[in-house]
């Protein structure tokens, strides 16, 4: 899979909503028309993918510049931003290889802190840190990131996907029709996703969210560093994204 996949399925109505979710609602259809125009460039009037779309490591480079710089010019542009560069990491190799463990640990940490297993964490348990994990517990936040699509499900909605754009989707994706399917379920059942820490985000007091991803950045961090200091350095940017 190519970052062209996740153009694809940002566009579409059957998945869009699916893979970026609630807290992109608002959002939805200024993105959907974003992708729609970077996919219509990619396919620059064929109507084969696999056959007449240019596969040059020149062009999907490219491809994914502009449909950012897209992105930039739409109202809660850094929000938007950091969701697609997270959904690059997913399915880019460095993820796989390199952040993963980062990625791994920083949900481990994130769930030791939910249920106060912290007598050996490295970094000092604030009062305002109890406090905010405290109420995390009494929302009944997500420890993980939370799905609820299986195989199945995600190839029933592209059965039944039968908007125009959809069936443009369909038509262009013929030679390979479950492509967009089994791009859509390595990118929404991703093991390697952080986007739970989202609905923290936005359910908690931003004061309260800041205490808890500092907390849980810097433990990882501090962690990861006695293990693999190449890797530790990692752990920053990946939490970058909450910040912004």
């Amino acid at each position: 899979m190519n970052f062209d996949h996740v153009i694809f399925i940002a566009s579409t109505d059957c998945f869009s909503g699916k893979l970026l979710g609630e807290r992109f609602a608002a959002n939805l259809d200024d993105i959907k028309y974003a992708a729609r125009a970077e996919a219509l460039e990619i396919m620059k009037g064929g109507s084969n993918y696999y056959y007449d779309a240019d596969f040059s490591e020149v062009r999907v480079a490219k491809t994914q510049n502009d449909f950012f710089q897209r992105l930039a010019a739409l109202k809660d542009s850094g929000f938007i931003i950091s969701k697609f560069s997270e959904l690059y990491e997913v399915i880019s190799k460095q993820i796989l290889n390199e952040n993963a463990n980062s990625i791994r640990l920083i949900t481990n940490v994130s769930i030791r802190l939910y249920w106060l297993d912290v007598d050996e964490f490295q970094i000092e348990v604030s009062d305002a840190l109890i406090e905010a994990v405290m109420q995390v517990q009494n929302l009944e936040l997500p420890l993980e990131a939370e799905t609820d699509l299986d195989w199945d499900d995600i190839d029933e909605l592209w059965k039944e996907a039968s908007t125009d754009w959809d069936k443009y989707m369909k038509g262009i994706m013929s030679d390979v029709p479950d492509a967009l399917c089994g791009s859509f379920n390595e990118l929404y059942n991703s093991p390697l996703s952080l986007s739970h820490l989202y609905l923290w985000r936005d359910k908690l007091p931003s004061n309260q969210f800041l205490t808890l991803i500092q907390a849980i950045e810097d433990e990882a961090f501090l962690e990861m560093e006695k293990i693999n200091k190449d890797y530790a350095l990692l752990v920053r940017p990946a939490m970058k994204q909450f910040y912004e």
